[in-house]
């Protein structure tokens, strides 16, 4: 079974070595907890292993997505330039995303349905969608879905693995119990005020073919990226 590291060692731990191969993951956060970070370390992982990995971002240009990487960790710009980036951001103002390649432009107007069409022409070791926001906004939840149906099929077929972010609270709990239930993996990050700190929690829901930790993790935002703290016991 081929594993995927996330770029967080005391995480790949916790789970075993990394996330299996022909997974869907969704990571659930509440505004402010790190999702994208967590992104970040993720993709710029794959950049290491000289894997092959797309970027969806949705709120970010594809200019801005490099720099963050950059920010965080000690990555050249021959590595990052390695990153096949779809900005969907920019062509919403104005812009034309810088050094894209040819078929990540011609996608920008639909995005949705036109990611199918990259897929089935380009394969990836790696896709990040940073945020499924963007998409429960815009599109029919029946179309959505069907977009995950062909992410897992994909990530099946290519031995891959996709790695999607939402925003918690902004739907209805059906509509995020329903997106749990298609996932293969799911993990929640989330904020709790205590004292006179706000501290970071993540908390690991289900993954299949792979025992689930029955820990909380505390982390922290630093500007190594995600530094995973002490452990809590569920009890």
């Amino acid at each position: 079974m081929k594993l995927y590291k996330t770029g967080i060692i005391s995480l790949d731990a916790q789970l075993g070595g990394g996330i299996p191969g022909g997974s869907v993951v969704v990571i659930f956060e509440d505004p402010g907890a790190g999702g994208d970070v967590f992104t970040y370390h993720f993709a710029v992982e794959g950049l290491k292993n000289k894997e092959k990995v797309l970027y969806v971002s949705t709120d970010d240009t594809e200019e801005e997505v490099r720099e963050y990487m950059k920010t965080y960790f000690d990555v050249d710009d021959e590595t990052v330039a390695h990153l096949f980036i779809l900005d969907l951001i920019s062509p919403r103002i104005g812009r034309i995303a810088k050094g894209s390649r040819d078929f990540l432009k011609k996608v920008s107007y639909d995005p949705l349905n036109n990611i199918n069409a990259i897929l089935s022409h380009e394969s990836f070791d790696r896709v990040v969608v940073n945020n499924l926001t963007y998409f429960f906004m815009n599109y029919r939840h029946d179309e959505i879905f069907k977009l995950f149906e062909n992410f897992s099929l994909n990530a099946k077929k290519n031995e891959s693995l996709f790695l999607l972010t939402m925003t918690k609270g902004m739907f209805d709990s059906r509509l995020e119990t329903t997106v749990k239930h298609v996932a293969d993996g799911v993990i929640e990050l989330s904020l709790r005020e205590v004292e006179n700190e706000i501290q970071r929690r993540m908390k690991i829901i289900k993954f299949k073919k792979i025992l689930v930790p029955k820990t909380i993790l505390r982390y922290d935002l630093t500007e190594k990226g995600i530094k995973m703290e002490s452990v809590m016991r569920v009890l």
